[in-house]
């Protein structure tokens, strides 16, 4: 019993609500501030957020591995209940009703050069809220995401570039579904749980967005527009009964300002998401965050849709390991229903310039500070 419930929560690709996978997949660096990152993406990561930034690309960078993992506060907090759970006993799942349980897994790996990029991306959420005490069951989202992407960039003036992503995605589930404890209790495989969320389907997306850099002597300002999935992305069904909710198409502003100091790196920067979507409560489009980076370390903070973010990073090489506390508003409007989240990451990437001499992700010759 232990084992199952543990794989439902953790383990299962899962759900989002239709969300973007460039809201998904925002890598845990943009998570620590505060959501921000548009402005300052300008590695093959752009790929998957911000396409335009790919003409700032080294001259060669590849993204070997890129994996992240979270788990909400609640279920670090009561894993070790699960153990106590008795589907004979009602009374053993008292403590679990109206509380969410959240997990999240996303794979990456992509080629960048100069104004092009391929990648590939896999991404998995989970969700469930244990709710019916009269028969107990969990109200499960499940949505997992396979896509590819093939981007490229122009410049259209000095420090100015427009960018394009095109994406295949296949998605399986996206709907809600109600499991009752017996139906996870009794299930012999995973096809078992498989089989309550067997809708999939296949779509295909674009992305466009514009990119400027503003000359300066010192602060460096960015302004960036970032369209992600024009016109929403629907999905054709390949399996179930349904095909899978489609993707709502996002409008995002970012703008961003940096300093490149000896042995310090400091940003700054804000995004306004959803700005087509007028239902949403302000607040929660708003994000503000920083970013000091020191030598192989990186400290973050940030202001998401109402809740503080905080997240460091350290890298050295090849390698690079991020970590971040941050809230996600789960309601209608700011401070309503903040589900606090830890995630990791650890990435293997690698950068050359012209001369394919490593360089750090911003373009420097490879040194001890290693700024991203």
């Amino acid at each position: 019993m232990k084992f199952l419930f543990a794989f439902l929560f953790i383990i299962l690709p899962a759900l989002s609500w239709g969300q973007s996978l460039g809201e998904t997949t925002r890598s845990i660096r943009a998570r620590g501030m505060g959501g921000v990152y548009l402005p300052f993406v300008h590695d093959s990561d752009a790929l998957f957020v911000n396409p335009a930034a790919l003409g700032k690309a080294a001259m060669l960078d590849i993204k070997l591995l890129n994996v992240n993992a979270g788990v909400n506060k609640y279920l670090v907090e009561h894993l070790s209940d699960f153990q106590n759970i008795d589907t004979n006993d009602p009374s053993t799942l008292n403590q679990f009703y109206g509380k969410k349980l959240w997990a999240q897994a996303t794979g990456k790996i992509a080629v960048a050069l100069p104004f092009f990029a391929v990648g590939y991306v896999n991404d998995s959420e989970v969700s469930a809220e244990l709710h019916n005490p009269a028969f107990p069951q969990f109200e499960t989202y499940f949505r997992n995401d396979e896509a590819v992407y093939l981007g490229g960039a122009f410049s259209i003036g000095p420090g100015s570039y427009l960018g394009m992503s095109l994406k295949r995605v296949n998605r399986w589930g996206g709907q809600t579904q109600d499991l009752s404890v017996s139906d996870v209790s009794s299930v012999s495989g995973l096809q078992d749980i498989g089989d309550h969320f067997s809708n999939k389907g296949t779509g295909y997306g674009l992305d466009l967005a514009v990119l400027t850099e503003i000359p300066a002597p010192v602060l460096k300002p960015t302004l960036t527009l970032v369209w992600q999935d024009v016109g929403s992305t629907a999905f054709k069904q390949t399996a179930g009964a349904d095909a899978p909710p489609h993707i709502e198409q996002n409008l995002t502003f970012g703008a961003g300002l940096g300093m490149d100091l000896p042995g310090l790196d400091w940003v700054v920067g804000l995004e306004a998401r959803h700005l087509l979507e007028p239902d949403i409560e302000l607040g929660k489009k708003l994000h503000v965050g920083t970013e000091v980076s020191l030598p192989l370390i990186d400290l973050r903070a940030g202001y998401n849709q109402g809740y503080l973010s905080y997240g460091a990073g350290v890298n050295f090489l090849i390698f690079q390991l991020d970590a971040v506390y941050y809230t996600e508003e789960t309601g209608i409007y700011p401070g309503q229903a903040g589900d606090a989240r830890y995630m990791v990451s650890l990435s293997f990437d690698l950068s050359f310039d012209a001369n394919f001499k490593f360089t750090d992700n911003s373009g420097k010759k490879r040194k001890l500070k290693q700024r991203r």
